[in-house]
Formats: C-alpha cells, sequence, structure tokens
C-alpha cells in the first residue's frame, strides 16, 4: 500500500526528475510571488495616494493593455533566437524595472501614475518573457512529462495568489511600501539567477524568415489543426464571458450578500482555495493520456452551472459553494487547455502558438468592459448571468462546430 502511495505521488511530480525544469519551476514561483505581491503593492500604494478606484483599477489593469497584440511578436521571436537569452534578457529587464521603482519610492517622489508607465513596460517585456517560457517548458521536458511539467507549473502560478497577498499584507506594517518593492525585485533577481543556472544546449532554430512569413507559418499550421482553433476559442471566450466576474464581488459581497469587507474577503479566498484544489487535481491527472476533450467539456459545464449559481445567490453559504467551484474550475479549464496547446505545438512553433495562451490576458480587459457595460443597465446579478449563459452557449457551439475536439485524446 504504501508502495503505492510513493509510486503515485512519484508519478505527480514526474517532471521534477528533469533538473532543468526543477529550476524552472523555482524560478517561476519565486517570480509568481514577487509578481502577486506588486499586485497588492501596487494597488494598496494608489488607493493611499488618491482614494480612487477608478485610478486604483486603471494602474491595476495596465499590466495587461500590451498582451493584447504583442504575445505574438513575443512568439515570433522565441521561435527565432535562444529561448533561454531571450528569458536571461527579459527577467534582467524586470529586475531593473522594479529596482528602479522601488528606488522612486523610496525616494518619495513616486506618483501614483508612474505605475501605469511601469506596468505597460512589465506588460511589454513580459509579452516576450511568458511565450518565452511556455516554449522553455517544450524545449526541457520530454513528451512523457510535458503534461504533468505544464500542471505543476499552474500550481507555481495558483498558489503564490494565496500565499502573496496575505504575506504583504504583513510585510506592508513591518518594512512599510518600498520594503516590499525592495522585496519584490528580489525575488526577481532570484528567478534571474535559477535561469541562469539551467545548463542548456540552444536549439537549431531557423531565423532567416522574413517575421511576415513566420506568422503565415504559425497561421497556416493552426488551419490545420481544428482542435488548436477549438481551444483559442474557448479561452477567448472563458476571458471574456466567464473570468470577468471578480471586479464584481464587492458589489455581490456589499448590495447583494450583505456581508461587507469580511464575506467579500471570504469569497476571494474560497476562490483562491478552489484554484488551489484545482490545479492539484490537474496534475494528478496530468499523466492521463485519454478523453481529454471530454474532461475539458464536463469542466465547462461545471463552471457554467457554478457561474449561474453564483450568479443568483442571496445566501451566503451557497455564494461561497459556487465562488470554489468558479476558482476550481477555472484554473483546471486553463491548465488543461495549456496542456493540449502544448502537446499539439511542434517545437519550431511552440513560441507562436503558446502566445495565443498569453493574449487570453490581453482579453481580459474587454471582458471587464463588456460585463461593466452590462452591469451599469441590468445589475451585477444578471450581468453574472448572461456572462454564465453566454459562455455557456458560445462554448457548447465551439464543441458542435469543431467535433474533433469531443475525441482528443
Amino acid at each position: 500500500m504504501i508502495g503505492k502511495i510513493k509510486s503515485s505521488t512519484s508519478q505527480m511530480l514526474i517532471a521534477f526528475d528533469i533538473p532543468n525544469y526543477r529550476l524552472l519551476f523555482t524560478g517561476r514561483v519565486t517570480s509568481n510571488t514577487g509578481r502577486t505581491m506588486r499586485v497588492f503593492a501596487r494597488a494598496w500604494f494608489v488607493y493611499e495616494l488618491t482614494e480612487s478606484p477608478l485610478r486604483m483599477g486603471i494602474a491595476t489593469s495596465a499590466l495587461t493593455w500590451p498582451m493584447l497584440i504583442m504575445p505574438l511578436f513575443g512568439g515570433i521571436v522565441a521561435d527565432r533566437v535562444d529561448r533561454k537569452r531571450l528569458l536571461l534578457f527579459t527577467e534582467s529587464m524586470l529586475v531593473i524595472l522594479w529596482v528602479i521603482v522601488a528606488i522612486l519610492i523610496t525616494m518619495d517622489i513616486f506618483e501614483w501614475w508612474y505605475f501605469i508607465i511601469s506596468a505597460v513596460i512589465s506588460g511589454i517585456i513580459q509579452s516576450f518573457g511568458r511565450p518565452g517560457h511556455q516554449a522553455m517548458i517544450g524545449s526541457i521536458v520530454d513528451s512523457t512529462r510535458l503534461g504533468n511539467a505544464v500542471a505543476l507549473d499552474s500550481v507555481s502560478e495558483t498558489w503564490p495568489r494565496i500565499v502573496a497577498p496575505a504575506l504583504g499584507a504583513l510585510l506592508i506594517g513591518v518594512i512599510g511600501i518600498h520594503g516590499l518593492f525592495w522585496l519584490t525585485a528580489l525575488a526577481q533577481f532570484i528567478t534571474l539567477i535559477t535561469l541562469v543556472k539551467i545548463r542548456w544546449e540552444p536549439l537549431d532554430l531557423n531565423n532567416s524568415r522574413k517575421m511576415g512569413n513566420n506568422i503565415i507559418e504559425a497561421i497556416q499550421h493552426i488551419r490545420k489543426e481544428s482542435i488548436i482553433i477549438a481551444l483559442v476559442s474557448l479561452g477567448l471566450l472563458s476571458s471574456l464571458f466567464a473570468g470577468s466576474y471578480n471586479f464584481l464581488l464587492p458589489i455581490f459581497a456589499d448590495d447583494i450578500l450583505s456581508v461587507g469587507e469580511t464575506g467579500l474577503g471570504i469569497l476571494m479566498t474560497v476562490g483562491a482555495l478552489g484554484g488551489a484544489l484545482g490545479s492539484i487535481i490537474v496534475v494528478a491527472a496530468s499523466n492521463a493520456k485519454r478523453g481529454r476533450g471530454t474532461i475539458l467539456i464536463s469542466i465547462s459545464i461545471i463552471k457554467t452551472v457554478a457561474l449561474i449559481a453564483f450568479s443568483q445567490a442571496h445566501i451566503f453559504p451557497i455564494a461561497i459553494t459556487a465562488m470554489f467551484f468558479m476558482g476550481s474550475t477555472q484554473v483546471m479549464f486553463m491548465t488543461m487547455l495549456t496542456i493540449a496547446m502544448q502537446q499539439l505545438a511542434p517545437d519550431h512553433l511552440r513560441g507562436r502558438i503558446m502566445s495565443l495562451r498569453v493574449i487570453f490576458m490581453g482579453f481580459s480587459p474587454f471582458g471587464v468592459l463588456i460585463m461593466g457595460t452590462i452591469a451599469e443597465l441590468h445589475g451585477a446579478s444578471n450581468t453574472v448571468l448572461i456572462g454564465a449563459i453566454l459562455y455557456g452557449t458560445t462554448s457548447l457551439l465551439v464543441l458542435i462546430l469543431i467535433p474533433t475536439l469531443r475525441r482528443f485524446q
């Protein structure tokens, strides 16, 4: 019995057999922890200075603005240059950027709108770094461990969302906002060190093609792979209609559920815990070789039901339960989608195809804009309900029009 448990556990962590992946994972943990604390600190700092939720939202969302288009070029670069050198460059630029921000805050000469500039610069850098990172995973991990590596990468992204905000809130009172930004810069520097230590033989990449030809090559491949088209469509639909409910949570907590700030904190924590559990479930199932299309369909259905239940919840325990499933299915869905895209991407196109995964983030502000407009006219509850119906029906349409997704293994 103990032997079976050990064997099962080792299979869940099979990607860690590769030393380079262990380094890459460690760097992701420190980078995501620093990034999440930075998002929290940025929102705190701007609100303290301006007492304006609008300005806080602008400063926080500015990171995603470049990610609507720029990742396409980042993916091309990731397929044309040495991927380790690309990541070393992007991480170095992020270290320099956040050290400069920390210095300005320490000197007390930082204005709130500087965060818009720094966030946009960070978004541009990450538009090259994120496709490079996704391509790097596929380059250092063999095909038998690839699904597990992507699932573990999701853990490195999900779990810091739980720990980092609480840690940041605690540290602000001890080291101040300037000290917190120095700490996030240090976390970024540790990520840079892990990349330096990766032993890497540069791939033989064809960088003689013009950029336009690189784009055409990727489009031609995607047109032949109907499953990739389906995956990209589902990801965009999720970003537009099913992933934009978070900004409405204060309205639910205050006006609908009447639980105030404490209740809002509980809702956000439960959603994060659901995401953490979802990431573990995907890690456990990452080595499965059958029924992945069916699993994606099932997750989409559960996600739609959870959104509908939350939209109509007027009792706090029901809202908490729905929020837990919304958090878990969101992480499970996006991770399974990423695994499928990684497995379908040939290595010479991996950067370009995985850049589409990064673009999903760029569409999030459009989802917020759409949902915000509907909320102005019909209220928060009806907005989430409409979003759930739109997500469910359009996802069903994708599954009907592209039957190969249902048969995807």
